[in-house]
């Protein structure tokens, strides 16, 4: 374990879980089997709003279909843009645990929300056999910090801003343990840092003639 990665990885870390609110835009590519093709290659694009310590609002849309989620402190809210069908859960009393029990209790997914945990950085060193820094290198056309971590289920790498930020720009993880490997890629792109974010933006507000559905549990 390289301590220059642990060291780096806690100032990206205590950055992101300082923010007051933030805005970021968020590109994942992921792999899913296909029976004729084997692994192809997806893609999302997300725009993200988060208020601390109980609101957001994220839209997100590609291969997956155009969706939104709202989150008011109280109930988060799924919208399909596609399909014009909204539901409704009641959520815990802030963003992580909100995030943590609807993807663990309808599997709905948050993709690269990890780096808001607090203890992201702990549970990175309690699940790598191999931690290192890798020095400076270009990613998204910027000068990054890059670090490596491995185990016998996953490879990772995190690339993170070198301008004194120490905002996250890229992450890239590899599910060795897995057939074929498939890999997932999350960049992370127009960080506005603290922004006066109106309440009523993270309120939903059903469009007409939509139809409202259940959300089936796990």
């Amino acid at each position: 374990i390289d301590s220059s990665a642990v060291s780096i990885l806690d100032s990206m870390s205590s950055v992101v879980t300082s923010l007051e609110s933030c805005s970021f835009e968020l590109t994942t590519e992921y792999d899913i089997y296909n029976t004729r093709f084997g692994l192809v290659k997806h893609s999302d694009k997300a725009n993200v709003y988060l208020k601390a310590p109980d609101k957001f609002f994220i839209n997100r849309e590609g291969d997956k279909g155009h969706k939104e989620f709202y989150y008011d402190g109280k109930i988060i809210y799924y919208y399909s843009k596609d399909n014009n069908q909204y539901a409704s859960m009641p959520a815990p009393p802030t963003i992580m645990e909100t995030i943590d029990s609807i993807q663990n209790e309808y599997g709905i997914e948050f993709p690269a929300s990890d780096i808001f945990y607090p203890d992201l950085v702990d549970e990175m060193l309690s699940n790598s056999d191999n931690l290192a820094y890798l020095g400076l290198t270009n990613a998204d056309n910027k000068e990054c910090h890059h670090i490596a971590g491995t185990n016998n289920e996953f490879a990772y790498q995190v690339w993170i801003a070198a301008d004194g930020s120490f905002l996250p720009v890229k992450m890239v993880i590899v599910y060795t343990g897995k057939a074929g490997s498939p890999q997932f890629e999350a960049t992370f792109r127009n960080w506005i840092l603290n922004p006066e974010l109106q309440d009523s933006m993270f309120d939903f507000i059903v469009p007409a003639g939509a139809t409202k559905i259940k959300i089936i549990k796990k």
